[in-house]
């Protein structure tokens, strides 16, 4: 809008905010992948669940060893061990155990894939069965979590869910929580 005022001199008023523009949208990125079988109680048709994890808190994804893996003794149950990872020890987690699945690690398998996560300066790896792709997705699409879909081993590290295209259910994970359980144990923090 072109306006003059008393003073003879132009000013304009430009509306930098198209309606389209106003509507806040907090767009991340995530890195989806799979937990599960064909037998849990949110499984999509592909016999799997999905998850998400920011994209931004993993630092690699990496194969390991299972040999390189040391084993420490009176861990909770889903710690697998410690790993050596650029010089530094790297806890290395079953997180569909941690999560209620049926554990995935297997004593038979030669190598588990690990995602790196860091927060806040700590690495914790991760071990998951497989991973899907890096979406985009609005943060206003996820719901809260609620016991009514969720089991109460899963509940405590969601911070949300959607619904795919498909109709799969896609949690979540709240990486600070899996951090925090570890930071309240106190077998695993004499360790850190």
């Amino acid at each position: 809008m072109l306006s003059t005022s008393s003073s003879n001199s132009l000013s304009v008023s430009i509306n930098s905010k198209t309606d389209r523009e106003s509507t806040t949208q907090q767009i991340n990125k995530f890195l989806q992948f799979y937990l599960g079988s064909s037998d849990s109680v949110t499984s999509s048709a592909s016999g799997r669940d999905f998850a998400l994890l920011e994209a931004e808190i993993v630092t690699e994804i990496i194969t390991v060893s299972v040999s390189e893996i040391l084993s420490v003794p009176q861990m909770p149950y889903c710690v697998l061990g410690i790993y050596s990872w650029r010089s530094e020890m790297l806890w290395i987690v079953d997180l569909e155990n941690l999560l209620g699945y049926p554990p995935s690690f297997e004593p038979t398998n030669d190598t588990v894939l690990v995602m790196v996560v860091q927060i806040e300066g700590q690495s914790l790896g991760l071990v998951i069965p497989q991973i899907d792709n890096i979406i985009e997705q609005d943060l206003e699409q996820f719901k809260a979590p609620s016991s009514e879909i969720f089991s109460e081993d899963v509940l405590p590290f969601l911070n949300g869910y959607l619904t795919d295209k498909s109709n799969n259910i896609v949690m979540l994970i709240n990486a600070a929580e899996v951090f925090q359980f570890f930071a309240i144990n106190p077998n695993f923090s004499t360790y850190k």
